[in-house]
């Protein structure tokens, strides 16, 4: 099982709407798809409820019975012992390893793919599924905050860094989502960006378009709206493959 983790320590800046679009993208393939929504307000479950409840249920990542087969589509909203199992104490580290545990061996036996929607604040869960990822994708604006987003996803990752080992370390991607593409400032960032890390950029970016925003509303992915989407589905189509295909190469 290949695991892929959408992770910022700030709201607002994309991560669902790139979670759910690599989760359709799998799904179409015909992939075992299992979405993880460590967030509390669960945008994820909610935006992939309707399609994936038509194959499979949208719950609990514990609710399912000892020896039951999940369903070939599956979004596990964040629960209450989930949060009690990485709260922070004495004995995190040790809970949060066999959180691990359990996504890599137990869903492991029942998906090709686990996407992870991180919550938008540090915590155990969010340390959890930077240690169990294959590909961490980071969705960033381009603007003033954005020196700061890394700042925090770098400290996170070099912590994750220290649990997963020399020569393990985790891999990630940032990937400009909602540029303003007649915005030199935002041109500016980006080269900056791209210079101080060369190979940790994502060689597409997810231009600003009314589309994204008319596709979350409707809980679809953007490629399937009943309009021209020309300028934003093959995009969008080419920043979730390559991250898939990124994911590929460090599970291989």
């Amino acid at each position: 099982m290949r695991t892929i983790v959408v992770t910022n320590e700030r709201g607002g800046i994309g991560k669902t709407t790139l979670t759910c679009h690599i989760a359709w993208h799998l799904a179409e393939q015909g992939k075992r798809v299992v979405v993880l929504d460590l967030d509390k307000q669960c945008h994820s479950a909610g935006m992939l409820k309707a399609e994936f409840e038509q194959i499979g249920p949208v719950q609990s990542i514990l609710d399912f019975a000892p020896g039951e087969e999940p369903p070939a589509l599956a979004c596990f909203k964040n629960t209450r012992q989930v949060v009690e199992l990485t709260t922070d104490g004495p004995q995190q580290g040790q809970h949060i390893a066999a959180y691990v545990r359990a996504i890599r061996a137990g869903l492991a036996k029942h998906y090709d793919y686990c996407v992870i929607d991180t919550a938008p604040a540090w915590d155990g869960r969010n340390l959890m599924a930077l240690i169990a990822s294959d590909y961490v994708a980071v969705p960033l604006d381009p603007d003033k905050t954005a020196r700061q987003s890394l700042n925090e996803i770098s400290q996170s990752i070099s912590l994750a860094n220290k649990v997963r080992g020399e020569g393990n370390e985790t891999r990630f991607g940032i990937v400009f989502n909602r540029v303003q593409t007649t915005s030199e400032v935002s041109k500016m960032l980006m080269e900056r960006i791209g210079q101080a890390l060369p190979a940790n950029v994502v060689p597409h970016t997810i231009p600003h378009r009314e589309h994204m925003r008319e596709a979350a509303l409707l809980e679809i992915p953007v490629w399937r709206l009943a309009k021209d989407t020309r300028r934003s589905a093959p995009v969008l189509r080419e920043v979730v493959s390559y991250i898939v295909d990124q994911a590929e190469r460090e599970a291989a």
